[in-house]
This record gives C-alpha cells, structure tokens and sequence, in this order.
C-alpha cells in the first residue's frame, strides 16, 4: 500500500484543528491573481524599465555623429532595427546578470525575482539567450558592419554578467564598454567609416568612463558596511560630462541652437545635483538615488548631441527629452539598479 502524505489531505468538516491546515502546499495551490501579478511584477522589475529609456539614445547618437562625421544623409531604418538590437542586448544583460547574481541575491537582495521565486532561474537564463538572439538577427538588415558591432556588444554583455563582474578592477570599465558598444552600433549604419570618425569614437569613450564610474558607485549601493565611496567620484561624473559636452559641441558652437544650451546645462546641472549626495558616508538608499538618477540624466546628454546635430537631430532630442518624465514615473515603482 502506498504512503499517504497527511501534509496534503484536506481538513474534515469537523476538524478541531482545521485552522492548521489553511495554508496548504503551493504544489496544489492554484495560481491566484495574487501570485500571478506578484510573478508579472517580479520579471517587469527584471528588466529595470526606468533604464531602459536610456537605451536607444545611445545608437541614435553615434548614429548621428556619424552622418554628420561624413557628411552623408542618415537612413532611418537602419536606425531603428538597431534600437531595436540595442535594446535587446540590453534587456540580456539584464536577466543575464540577476541569473549570475542569484545566490549574492538570495543573501543581499532576497526580494529580487530569483531569490523571492517570481522568476525561475532556467526561464530567466532561456529568455536572455532568447533576447541576445533577437538582438543579432535585428542587425542583420542594417548590414555587416552592424552584425559585427552587434556580436562584439553581445559578447561583451555576456563577458562581464558571466566573469568580468568579479574582477574588481575591471567590472567597472565591462560594464561602460558594453555601453559604449551600444554607441558604436548606432554609428555602424554608415559602415566601419562611420565607427571610425573621430567625433563617435570620442563619444564612445566619455560614454564608456561615464557609465564606469557609476558602475563603480554603485557597487556600494547593497551593503551597509561597504558604502564608503571615493571622494572623487563627487566631481569625476561632471567632470566628465563637462570634457566630453566640450570636445563634441566645440567645433560646431557657432551654430549650436538655444535648444542644445539649454539641454547642455541641464545635463550638467542634473549631474552636480546628483553627485553632490554622494558624500563617503552616504547611506545605501541614497547611494541607489543618486544611481539611478545620475542613469536618467543620461537622458540629457544624448539629447544635447543630437540636438547639436541639427534637423532630424532635434526631434531625436525632444524623443529623449519626453522619455525623461516617462523613466522618472516608472521609477517610482521599480528600480533602475
């Protein structure tokens, strides 16, 4: 005769001891509109939707960077198939880095997807390759020069969830890298001339030590007893933006427009407002504003290069600039790290 497993029997109507038994094994519990949202919140907060936003601005400036680089008219669908890519690559890395970090999770971020049970780590890992995938075959349409940018980006997103994370001192510059590769995806629509102008691979550059040095912030965000950061990283992120705002507008500031001045100050502004929080005894929960804000004012930035970029360049910027609000929102109820 089999076992019987009393833990999944019913109470009796008579049971005394019926209240016992109201909580009954999740392996008969029927999925409840409860836990149904609980698992649809828990992956929409996978993909960090705050941050998304500020995806597409980067292939949309090193793409016109690059027209204007080679004084060439900019197609627009290639444009957007490599949005598109970019964003796709982006999302990977996301679910790629929440799987590799599940078991740091489970003890520093218990309530993450993995830890709490909302995602499984096999679908979150299917759904990233999935999404890499995706990402390549977007490039396709947008030529050869875009498949390769987009398989050095998809490997370097991959390089740094898989390994380049545990490297102290390199996870920082993986992480901008994987950004500043997003750059050069955009710029890839004018072929390898286009990735080659000075003004794109400049921009890659400031872009890449931007997103490091918050990268390296952020590390601290998590733990209590770690949360001391660098002075300097009070005045690195504006100084930064302010050299690389610079060496981009300078050669055309005679013909910069009130919108690309404006966008301008409010980069740096928004920047100054941010890192000024950012004292080396700054409390976790600030340390993660002052990320995720720092993240959005990136916003601010790509708009000022595209606006400075001229005709279509400005309705690129006010696409940036009303994504600006939008990020903000989202923020309220999910994080952007």
């Amino acid at each position: 005769m089999p076992e019987v497993n009393y833990r999944y029997l019913p109470p009796m109507a008579n049971d005394p001891n019926q209240n016992c038994h109201k909580e009954m094994p999740r392996e008969i519990y029927p999925l409840t509109s409860d836990r149904l949202q609980d698992k649809g919140k828990g992956w929409i907060s996978l993909f960090r939707p705050p941050n998304l936003f500020t995806i597409p601005g980067d292939p949309l400036v090193g793409a016109l960077l690059a027209a204007m680089a080679l004084n060439r008219t900019l197609a627009w669908n290639p444009v957007y198939v490599v949005i598109g890519a970019a964003l796709a690559f982006y999302a990977s890395g996301l679910l790629a880095n929440d799987f590799f970090d599940r078991s740091v999770d489970a003890r520093e971020r218990p309530s993450r997807p993995i830890p709490s049970g909302a995602a499984s780590p096999a679908a979150v890992r299917l759904v990233a390759i999935g999404l890499t995938a995706i990402g390549l075959i977007l490039t396709l349409p947008a030529g050869r020069t875009a498949l390769t940018a987009g398989i050095l980006l998809a490997l370097a997103v991959w390089f740094y969830n898989a390994a380049g994370k545990r490297i102290a001192w390199l996870s920082p510059f993986a992480m901008g890298i994987c950004r500043g590769l997003s750059l050069l995806l955009g710029a890839s629509v004018m072929g390898l001339q286009g990735i080659m102008a000075p003004s794109v691979l400049v921009a890659a550059l400031f872009l890449t030590l931007f997103i490091a040095l918050i990268t390296l912030i952020a590390r601290h965000e998590a733990n209590p007893d770690d949360s001391r950061i660098p002075n300097w990283s009070r005045w690195g992120i504006p100084v930064i933006l302010t050299v690389w705002l610079t060496v981009t507008l300078a050669p055309r500031w005679t013909h910069l427009t009130p919108l690309t001045i404006i966008l301008t100050a409010m980069s740096l502004l928004w920047a100054i407002v941010w890192t000024a929080q950012l004292n080396p005894n700054a409390k976790p929960r600030v340390i993660q504003a002052s990320v995720a804000g720092l993240i959005r004012g990136l916003l601010f930035t790509q708009a000022a290069i595209c606006a400075s970029c001229g005709g279509t360049g400005e309705g690129a910027a006010l696409l940036l600039v009303f994504f600006f609000p939008v990020s903000g929102w989202l923020g309220k109820w999910f994080y952007g790290s």
